[in-house]
């Protein structure tokens, strides 16, 4: 399966369900929910659709589509999946007629497009969200009893790796940081940053992690990437500990260092 934000209800069932603007996975908890197969959010006319396609395209069980709720403005990714289904892509991968601001699926192939157009019957609702309507839709779907389709198509384009922890840290030529949170300051995140011999060069203070993390950047106070994540990582923990007035606590980095007698706590990477 692709990622996104989904619920598998019945696998073997010929109904899946677009929601857009209004309409929320648990909204459909009161249904009955027997006849789908698949129910999920969509919000945008490129990934959203191409992570939507092949989710449908692996299941042959699939039959149809219902599309539901308010148009999101923009993006419409509504329209995009109408005019997919009635026209098609271009030789650029780019949904023909589709009106949102970029309607273009580089992740599908042009295969993949026209089996999911032979696969699936389209219920174009864009507008509705009376969810006693969507569940007379739903019923007078399971009464048509949709024999499953021909096969199913399952293309990955890319490698899946499992994620693994850093078995060893290499320190950042650049120095590390001390990250602490002040609370009660009109400038609560407060990064120190120190020489790898334990000098203090630099001081930057702020309100978000998003900003800090930018000036620390502009400064050219990091070289390594594992270094910008780890910090990145720690100061939005550190950020989302100010509203509620909770104690901040920096964590080290993953692996250890190449020189195990400069694993100095206070350092993270």
């Amino acid at each position: 399966m692709q990622p996104g934000s989904y619920c598998v209800f019945n696998p073997t069932s010929s109904v899946a369900i677009a929601l857009l603007q209004g309409i929320s996975i648990d909204d459909l908890s009161g249904l009955n929910l027997s006849g789908v197969a698949i129910a999920g959010a969509i919000t945008t006319e490129n990934l959203g659709v191409e992570h939507l396609v092949k989710n449908i395209i692996a299941n042959p069980h699939i039959r149809n589509l219902i599309v539901y709720g308010r148009e999101i403005p923009g993006h419409l990714p509504g329209d995009a999946l109408l005019k997919l289904s009635e026209k098609g892509i271009d030789s650029t991968g780019r949904i023909i007629s589709a009106l949102g601001a970029r309607p273009v699926l580089k992740n599908l192939t042009q295969v993949e497009v026209n089996h999911y157009r032979s696969q699936i019957q389209l219920s174009n609702r864009i507008g509705q969200h009376d969810l006693m309507l969507l569940d007379t839709h739903l019923r007078k779907l399971r009464d048509c009893g949709f024999p499953p389709f021909e096969s199913g198509l399952r293309v990955e384009s890319v490698e899946t790796r499992k994620a693994e922890p850093a078995m060893r840290l290499k320190l950042d030529r650049t120095g590390w940081f001390v990250i602490m949170v002040m609370h009660g300051r009109k400038l609560p995140l407060v990064v120190e940053h120190y020489t790898n011999d334990g000098v203090l060069r630099n001081r930057v203070e702020g309100r978000d992690a998003a900003s800090i993390c930018a000036t620390i950047i502009e400064m050219k106070l990091v070289s390594q990437l594992d270094h910008a994540a780890y910090l990145g990582r720690e100061l939005a923990k550190a950020e989302l500990s100010i509203a509620p007035k909770q104690p901040y606590i920096q964590d080290k980095a993953q692996g250890l260092p190449n020189d195990e007698g400069q694993g100095d706590p206070m350092r993270g990477s």
